[in-house]
This record gives C-alpha cells, sequence and structure tokens, in this order.
C-alpha cells in the first residue's frame, strides 16, 4: 500500500507517521505534500518518508490520497489535483471537517473525470499517540479499499464505520468532545486546587481517577450511571457533589455544548 497525504500539519503529520510506526506501509511508501519544506526535517528524522510541494506529483502511483487541510482550503487542493487522480486504482479521503460527499464530487470534478471512491475520515487529536477515536463514512467504494482504509486508521486508535448523516454528531462528541473531556479535567484541577491540593498533585489525581472510571466501563461494560450509583448513597458525600454540579447545570450544559457544536 502506498499513500499520499497532501497537508503534514498535526493531523497529516499524525497518519503518515502513525503508519510507518505501526507498520502498516514502509516510509519510503509514504509521501507528503505541503508547502513548509521545514517538515522534511521535523517528520523525515529516522522513517524514510518522501516529502514534496507539489500535490500533482505526490499523488501518481499512490493507493491511498490523504487530504487533510483546512475546509477552506479543500475546493483549491482538488481543484488542482482532479486530473491527476487514478479513478479506476485510487481511493480518496477527506480529513475536513464539514466537507460533504457532494461537495468532494464537485471538488474533483466528477462530472468531467468520473468518480472514485471516497472518504470522509473524523479523528481526534489523540490520534498522535495512536488512541484516536476515528470515524469512517465511505461513499462508492471496493472491499478491498474498505480494507486498506481500516488497516490505516485501526493503527491510529479504535475506528467506528458511520454514515454521512452521523458525522456532525460524532464530530461533536468526539472530535471537539476531546475538548470537553479536557475541560472537565481543566475545572476539577482548579477545584482541587480550591482544597488546598498543589496543582501537580491535583492533576494526577484527577488523571488516575479518569483511568479508573473508563476502566469500570470498559471492563463491567456499564453505561456510566451504573457505576455512578454504585458510590451513590442518600445524604452521602458524592451525591451532594453530584445534586451540586446539577444545580448549577452541569448535564445540561454539556448536551449544550454538543448540540452547538453540530
Amino acid at each position: 500500500m502506498k499513500i499520499t497525504v497532501i497537508g503534514g500539519g498535526n493531523m497529516g503529520g499524525a497518519v503518515a507517521l502513525g503508519a510507518v510506526k505501526n507498520n502498516v506501509v514502509k516510509g519510503r511508501d509514504v509521501v507528503i505534500s505541503d508547502p513548509r519544506e521545514s517538515l522534511a526535517t521535523d517528520l523525515g528524522k529516522n522513517t524514510e518518508i518522501r516529502f514534496t510541494t507539489n500535490n500533482q506529483s505526490a499523488v501518481e502511483g499512490s493507493d491511498l490520497v490523504v487530504v487533510a487541510v483546512k475546509p477552506w482550503l479543500v475546493p483549491e487542493v482538488l481543484g488542482g489535483i482532479a486530473e491527476k487522480l487514478d479513478r479506476k486504482k485510487q481511493a480518496f479521503i477527506s480529513i475536513a471537517a464539514g466537507v460533504t460527499f457532494e461537495q468532494l464530487a464537485e471538488y474533483l470534478s466528477f462530472d468531467k473525470f468520473g468518480p472514485i471512491g471516497l472518504y470522509r475520515v473524523i479523528p481526534n487529536t489523540a490520534i498522535a499517540l495512536g488512541e484516536s477515536a476515528t470515524f469512517i463514512a465511505k461513499h462508492g467504494t471496493t472491499a478491498s479499499q474498505d480494507e486498506m482504509v481500516r488497516s490505516l486508521f485501526s493503527a491510529l486508535g479504535q475506528v467506528f464505520e458511520v454514515e454521512e448523516g452521523q458525522m456532525t454528531a460524532v464530530t461533536a462528541l468526539s472530535s471537539s468532545g476531546i475538548a470537553y473531556a479536557l475541560r472537565y479535567m481543566d475545572a476539577a484541577v482548579k477545584g482541587g486546587v480550591e482544597m488546598g491540593l498543589d496543582r501537580d498533585e491535583s492533576l494526577k489525581i484527577v488523571l488516575q481517577t479518569m483511568r479508573g472510571a473508563i476502566a469500570l466501563l470498559e471492563t463491567n461494560g456499564t453505561m456510566p450511571q451504573t457505576e455512578i450509583d454504585k458510590v451513590t448513597t442518600p445524604g452521602g458525600i458524592t451525591l451532594k457533589g453530584l445534586e451540586a454540579m446539577e444545580q448549577n447545570g452541569f448535564t445540561e450544559a454539556v448536551i449544550k455544548g454538543l448540540l452547538a457544536t453540530k
């Protein structure tokens, strides 16, 4: 499998490096195209990944073309490579939030050059650590292409296949949601400081508490409320804390934040 990544920023760079470090592909089978020539030093060390500033030459000979640029750059970038794509062999992956299959087909000139297998992929920033929750929607792809794409992103975390209509919701829940989870942790650390703990000590406690909460859900196969019920008793301090959070709009604030993202 050969991969081209257009856009070597946080997401694009993580995909390329993750694929190589997890032995999905050899470094020499990955090309990153980006106007920043410094990336060859930043990302290319000990990887054999190839670099170019020419998007058109970058896509030649690859199996998967991954475009990881800002959404407003997508029309220009796709217009520049549309005529160079091998539509019978290659598959196209967009990591640009909010850009639909219909728009991708327009930018890639399906009406002029014909269709190509399309994927919309939404990871989150934990992809750099191989711990992303990555969502994949597909359109007009083959079984062999599906397997290539799954193998690539499974090496970078957990993969969920969804319909395009669900992409906005999963972006809110996971891609943006990682910031929401961190906001709770930030608030918890600050609360620990107000109760007299050192900031670093408070962070360590919050981190381990979060690990424990996740382990309970994964090991027991339960929903969060089930585990909450196990540690709350009438009149107990945990229940008092939860009630105070709800009185200040905790659950409603989280839900409204998710809906605002949609």
